[in-house]
């Protein structure tokens, strides 16, 4: 999904929606749509589905094929067709973390929870689709018939391919910001609208959740040139760490 440093130039933060910045009847239309349900636990397997992109990330740039078996074709294409096969494990995982809040009560936690799904379902199939180019590609070669034409067709599909990934991992990144949402709290308890639906403690077991495969290297937010998983951890990050954000418990 965050394959090969996948560079994302549109930038979701326009998309950003507090409640105190727009009129009554929208709020109370937010807070319908976004009840305080479950929002710990709704978010805590967000982040654990973020640590399997980022495996898939590291397979692709820590120990891609191309750099391992930069001298070795036949070894290249056949780890190239094996970590397709490991990426597309990985995303099922992801899918089935989210698969279960597709029926909750709150309403945008499903939208977030359908758009991760609908993305890795998207994602799982190109998967299958290049593993398919590699393996005809690996027989062609053998066969000693990977001729320059055929080359230049299969460059082609890839590139084909790796556009319409590069549009699936977009939708994450819609997926992440929206998910910033659901934690935000359907009460407006601090009358402005900055009030999450999570304990202070909670919040730092996110934060160290995010901490154990994300670091803490980045800034917050999203920003031009971020790869799909950087500006995931951003944005979540953000809201996490702000302290205009305060805790449900915090007076």
């Amino acid at each position: 999904m965050i394959r090969r440093l996948l560079v994302l130039f549109v930038v979701y933060s326009g998309m950003i929606i507090y409640p105190a910045c727009i009129p009554a009847h929208a709020a109370d239309a937010f807070s319908q749509n976004n009840p305080d349900v479950k929002k710990y636990e709704f978010a805590r397997s967000y982040i654990t589905a973020l640590s399997y992109m980022k495996d898939i990330n590291d397979r692709w740039t820590k120990n891609a094929p191309k750099k391992l078996f930069a001298d070795q074709k036949n070894k290249m294409i056949i780890a190239t067709i094996n970590d397709l096969a490991l990426d597309s494990s990985d995303l099922r995982i992801i899918k089935n973390y989210l698969l279960k809040y597709l029926v909750s009560p709150n309403m945008l936690m499903r939208k977030v929870a359908d758009i991760v799904v609908v993305a890795t379902s998207r994602e799982i199939a190109i998967n299958e689709e290049e593993k398919t180019l590699w393996e005809k590609w690996y027989d062609l070669n053998a066969a000693g018939q990977a001729t320059r034409p055929k080359e230049i067709d299969f460059v082609k599909t890839q590139h084909f391919l790796e556009l319409r990934r590069k549009e699936a991992d977009k939708d994450i990144i819609q997926a992440s910001v929206l998910m910033t949402k659901v934690l935000i709290s359907e009460k407006d308890q601090d009358g402005r609208g900055h009030r999450l639906a999570i304990t202070g403690q909670q919040r730092q077991k996110l934060l160290d959740k995010l901490d154990s495969f994300g670091g803490d290297t980045l800034d917050w937010g999203l920003k031009p040139g971020q790869g799909t998983l950087e500006g995931s951890i951003a944005v979540i990050r953000e809201i996490l760490e702000d302290s205009l954000w305060t805790s449900i418990d915090e007076k």
